[in-house]
C-alpha cells in the first residue's frame, strides 16, 4: 500500500487554514512546483471555518494597510480566476466614533490614509444613517467609511486558495498529523508524520491553533497562544435590509457583519478565556466549538442593543465560541524562526481571512526571494524574544491585547500585563526616586521622573503639552547639565575569534577596522542595500568586540548577526544582555563628574569622541564608551551587573555639586529628534538605504566588499529617487509619526517620526520625500485635523556642525 505522503517535496507547508493554502497558492503562482500542504484534519478545520470573515483594510503601518488591500483585491478576482465563489461582498465599511477622544482617533486614522494614499473618509451621523439605517445615531461624532471594504465567506475563500494551488502544481494532503523533525545544521531536513517522512528543503508552520504545538518539534517556543472568541448570528427578518456594510463601534466594544436579512455581531470582552486554563490546545481538538457563553459577552450585547436598536426584537439563531490564535501582543508572527535557515512561520492570526491574501504573497516573496517584499517588522516573528514564550506569560499579555483590541491606542498608554518581569539592578532605586516606568521587551525603563507631590500627566490624551513641564524639564537638564539614564536594557552582543574583524568587515556597512579602542555606528544591510540593523560596535581587543543595540532588537539583530557568520568555528557570538547594567552619563557636565570618581585620564585628549575603554569609577570596573543618542558630551557606562548600584550611587554623589539628575527616555525622544538622530523601525527600516537616510557618512564604500555593497554603487550610480528630511513646524502639533504630508492639498508622503523640540521650542519631524519632491523646502503637515507649515531644516536644528559632542 503506497503512503499518502510523498518522500521528499522541496517545500512543505503545515496548516489548512486560509493562511497555508493562501501561501501554497502564491507559491504556485511563483513557480514553485514541487510543494505540498500537509492537514492533520480537513481544510478550514481550525479557525478558519468559523472566522467571521470581515475584510478591513486601513492599518496603523502603510505596508500592513498595503498587505490588507492585497487580501481584499484578491477576494475581488480569484473566484472568476479558480471558479470557486468565495462570496465577497464589496458593501464596504464604517468605524463610529461616539466620543470625542474616538473622533480624534479616527482623524488621526483619516490623516494616515491620505498619508498611504488610501482612500477613507469622514461622514457624520447623516451619513451613518442613510448607510446603515439601522443604526441610533444620537450620540454620534462621526465615523469613518471605506467603501472598498467588504465581507468574505472563509471557507469558500480558503477553498478558492487550494484550488488555484492544485492548479499550479502544489500537492494538498489531508488527514495527516506532523509528529516530529529532522533536523540538522540549523537545517530541518525531513518532517516527520504517521503515514511516513518527507524530506524537504523548506517547512513551512501555518498550523494555526497548533502553531505553538508544532514549533515545540523544532525546539522554538512560538509566542503564540489560542483564547476563546465569540459572536450570535441572529434569526432572519425583514426589517434588516439587504447589503448593509459592515460595522465597527469600538466605544461600544463591537462589530457587525451582514447576513442576508441578519446580522453575526461579536466584540472583544475584558475578561475572555485561554483555551483549556493555559491557552494550549489539544492535538486531538477537531471542528468544533466551545459550550456558550453569552454571559461573558454581555457587554458586547449591551453596546450592540444601544446602537442598533432592533436587536432588541431579534432573536438568536446561532452561537459561535470557538478557538482563536492570537499572539502576545495580539498582531501576527510571520518569518523565520530562531536560527534556523528554512523553517517559515505564519501564524497568530487573528485577523488572518482579512490578512490572507497579503501574508500568503510575502511569505512567497520571503521563502523564494529572501525578503517579504516590503518592511513587515510590526508582523515580524524576531519582535519577541524568551520573555514571551512561556504559557503563562502568554495567556496574560495576549487576554490584555485581546481586550484592547477597539481600545483607543494613546501615544503614552503602556502595556501593563506581565509587569514588573525585566528589572536593571536600578530598578528598585530609581522607582523610589519617583521614575514612572514604561516597558520594552519585558524591561521596565524609566520614562521620566516625577517630584515629590507632582501629579502624573494624564494618560487619556493625545497632545504632548501636560507632559511639556516634566519632559522639557528633563531635556533641558541634558542639554545644560548633567543627568543619569539607565540604559541596561541595551541589547548587547560579544562578537570575537580570529575571524571577527573580517566578518564585521563583511557584515557591516562602515570600517569597523579602526583599532582598539574604536567605536564605530553602522547599519547592517540585506542585499538590496536596504537596512536590516542600526547599531554601534566598540573594539575590545584584537578578536573581541562589543556590539550594542536597541533594547527590543536583540532577537532581531542578534539572529542576523548569527545568521551569516561563518560556519568554521572562527567566529562566536554571545548575548550578554544581562551580564551589563548601562548607565548613560550626559550633558556638557558630564566630564567634570566623572574626573571627579575615575583614576583613569578622560580628558578629550586622552578619551575622545568615538573611541571606548576600560576604566575604574570609584572601585568599580567600567567599560567606557564615549558616544551619544542626545547629542551632547556623555559617555555609556557598560558595567558588571553587581557593580551597576554602586556605579549609580558614587556618580550621583560626585553630581550632586553640578546638580545631577535621572533622566528617561521620553526626552531621550525628544533630545534625538533636534539632533537628526534616527531610530530603526521608523525612520530607518529595510526598505531604506543609508544614501536615502542621509547616513551615507556612515557607509566605507573604500573598505572593500560588504554585504548590499553592490546595491549601494548601483544606487549612487542611478541617482537618489528619494530621500530623509528634517522638518520645523511653525505651529505645535501633537507629532508622533504617521501624519501626511502634503504641497497645495497633494500629498507628498508621511511622516516617520514626530516629537517636541524643547531646546529649538518647536514640533520637529522627519519623512521620506521623492523625485522633483526632494527639491521642495516647505510642505504641510497635518496631524488630528489640524495643519501646520513646515521647513526643511538642513543636517538638524541643534548643533548642526557637533561640537558639542566632542568638546
Amino acid at each position: 500500500m503506497s503512503s499518502k505522503v510523498p518522500s521528499h517535496a522541496r517545500i512543505v507547508i503545515v496548516g489548512g487554514g486560509a493562511l497555508g493554502t493562501s501561501i501554497a497558492y502564491h507559491l504556485a503562482k511563483a513557480g514553485e512546483k514541487d510543494v505540498l500542504l500537509l492537514e492533520k484534519n480537513v481544510l478550514t478545520a481550525g479557525s478558519t471555518w468559523h472566522a467571521a470573515g470581515l475584510m478591513g483594510q486601513l492599518r496603523s503601518k502603510v505596508n500592513l494597510t498595503r498587505l490588507m488591500q492585497y487580501s481584499a483585491d484578491l477576494c475581488a478576482r480569484i473566484g472568476a480566476e479558480t471558479g470557486q465563489d468565495v462570496g465577497w461582498k464589496n458593501v464596504g465599511s464604517l468605524r463610529l466614533a461616539a466620543s470625542d477622544a474616538r473622533w480624534e482617533e479616527l482623524k488621526r486614522a483619516h490623516t494616515a490614509a491620505k498619508s498611504y494614499g488610501f482612500d477613507m473618509e469622514l461622514v457624520g451621523p447623516d451619513e451613518v444613517k442613510r448607510l446603515f439605517p439601522l443604526v441610533d445615531t444620537r450620540d454620534l461624532r462621526g465615523a469613518t467609511w471605506i467603501a472598498s471594504d467588504g465581507h468574505v465567506d472563509p471557507y469558500s475563500l480558503t477553498h478558492a486558495y487550494a484550488k488555484g494551488a492544485r492548479a499550479g502544481g502544489v500537492r494538498i494532503v489531508e488527514g495527516v498529523t506532523v509528529t516530529g523533525l529532522a533536523i540538522k545544521d540549523r537545517r530541518i531536513t525531513a518532517v516527520k508524520t504517521a503515514d511516513g517522512d518527507v524530506g524537504c528543503e523548506i517547512v513551512v508552520n501555518a498550523a494555526g491553533l497548533w502553531a505553538r504545538q508544532f514549533g515545540e518539534l523544532a525546539g522554538i517556543d512560538l509566542p503564540i497562544t489560542v483564547v476563546e472568541h465569540e459572536y450570535f448570528v441572529t434569526e432572519k427578518s425583514p426589517a434588516v435590509p439587504d447589503d448593509l456594510p459592515t460595522l465597527r463601534d469600538p466605544d461600544a466594544n463591537f462589530y457587525v457583519k451582514p447576513e442576508p436579512g441578519a446580522m453575526a455581531i461579536g466584540g472583544w470582552e475584558k475578561e475572555t478565556r485561554a483555551a483549556y486554563g493555559l491557552g494550549k490546545l489539544p492535538m486531538s481538538f477537531g471542528q468544533e466549538l466551545f459550550p456558550d457563553d453569552l454571559e461573558r459577552i454581555s457587554e458586547v450585547i449591551e453596546g450592540a442593543a444601544n446602537r442598533i436598536p432592533i436587536l432588541g426584537e431579534l432573536g438568536v439563531r446561532a452561537v459561535v465560541n470557538g478557538p482563536i490564535p492570537i499572539s502576545a501582543d495580539g498582531e501576527p508572527v510571520m518569518g523565520l524562526a530562531g536560527d534556523y535557515e528554512n523553517f517559515y512561520v505564519a501564524c497568530g492570526f487573528t485577523s488572518g481571512i482579512a490578512a490572507s491574501g497579503g501574508a500568503g504573497r510575502a511569505m512567497a516573496n520571503w521563502i523564494v526571494e529572501g525578503d517579504p517584499g516590503m518592511d513587515l517588522w510590526a508582523f515580524d516573528l524576531r519582535r519577541f524574544g524568551k520573555p514571551h514564550g512561556g504559557l503563562a506569560y502568554l495567556r496574560d499579555s495576549a487576554i490584555e491585547a485581546y481586550s484592547k483590541y477597539y481600545a483607543i491606542a494613546w501615544p503614552e498608554e503602556e502595556r501593563s500585563a506581565c509587569r514588573p518581569l525585566r528589572r536593571s539592578p536600578l530598578y528598585q532605586t530609581l522607582t523610589a526616586k519617583g521614575a514612572v516606568n514604561g516597558v520594552k521587551f519585558g524591561w521596565e525603563r524609566p520614562n521620566y521622573f516625577l517630584k515629590a507631590g507632582e501629579a502624573k500627566p494624564p494618560l487619556e490624551t493625545f497632545e504632548r503639552a501636560p507632559y511639556a513641564e516634566v519632559i522639557g524639564r528633563e531635556h533641558r537638564i541634558v542639554r545644560e547639565g548633567v543627568a543619569l539614564v539607565d540604559q541596561s536594557s541595551f541589547s548587547k552582543f560579544e562578537v570575537s575569534g580570529t575571524g571577527a574583524l573580517s566578518y564585521l568587515q563583511w557584515l557591516a556597512a562602515a570600517n569597523v577596522d579602526k583599532g582598539d579602542n574604536a567605536v564605530v555606528y553602522t547599519q547592517l544591510l540585506n542585499r538590496h542595500g536596504g537596512i536590516e540593523a542600526d547599531l554601534t560596535i566598540m573594539r575590545q581587543g584584537e578578536h573581541r568586540f562589543h556590539v550594542v543595540t536597541g533594547s527590543a532588537f536583540g532577537t532581531r539583530d542578534g539572529g542576523w548577526i548569527r545568521r551569516h557568520m561563518p560556519r568554521d568555528g572562527a567566529v562566536s557570538v554571545h548575548d550578554v544582555t544581562g551580564a551589563y547594567g548601562v548607565i548613560n552619563l550626559c550633558g556638557p557636565l558630564a566630564r567634570q563628574v566623572l574626573t571627579k570618581v575615575s583614576e583613569h585620564d578622560i580628558s578629550n585628549e586622552a578619551f575622545p569622541y568615538m573611541s571606548c575603554r576600560e576604566i575604574r569609577v570609584g572601585w568599580a570596573p567600567v567599560f567606557a564608551a564615549r558616544v551619544t543618542y542626545v547629542g551632547e558630551l556623555g559617555w555609556e557606562l557598560h558595567i558588571p551587573t553587581e557593580y551597576t548600584a554602586y556605579v549609580y550611587e558614587v556618580l550621583k554623589d560626585a553630581g550632586a555639586a553640578f546638580g545631577i539628575a535621572d533622566v528617561g527616555y521620553k526626552a531621550i525622544s525628544s533630545l534625538r529628534m533636534e539632533k537628526r538622530y534616527l531610530y530603526w523601525g521608523a525612520d530607518i527600516t529595510p526598505d531604506d538605504t543609508p544614501l536615502e537616510a542621509g547616513l551615507g557618512f556612515a557607509v566605507s564604500m573604500k573598505k572593500g566588499d560588504f554585504q548590499g555593497r553592490d546595491a549601494l554603487v548601483a544606487q549612487k550610480e542611478r541617482g537618489l529617487t528619494r530621500k530623509l528630511a528634517c522638518f520645523k513646524l511653525d505651529e505645535p502639533l501633537s507629532v508622533y509619526g504617521g501624519e501626511a504630508m502634503s504641497v497645495n492639498g497633494r500629498v507628498v508622503g508621511m511622516t516617520t517620526s514626530g516629537d517636541f523640540g524643547h531646546t529649538t521650542g518647536a514640533s520637529l519631524v522627519f519623512g521620506y520625500l521623492k523625485g522633483d519632491d526632494m527639491a521642495l523646502k516647505e510642505i504641510e503637515v497635518e496631524a488630528f485635523g489640524r495643519r501646520s507649515r513646515a521647513t526643511v531644516v538642513e543636517r538638524c536644528v541643534y548643533d548642526p556642525a557637533g561640537e558639542r559632542v566632542r568638546i
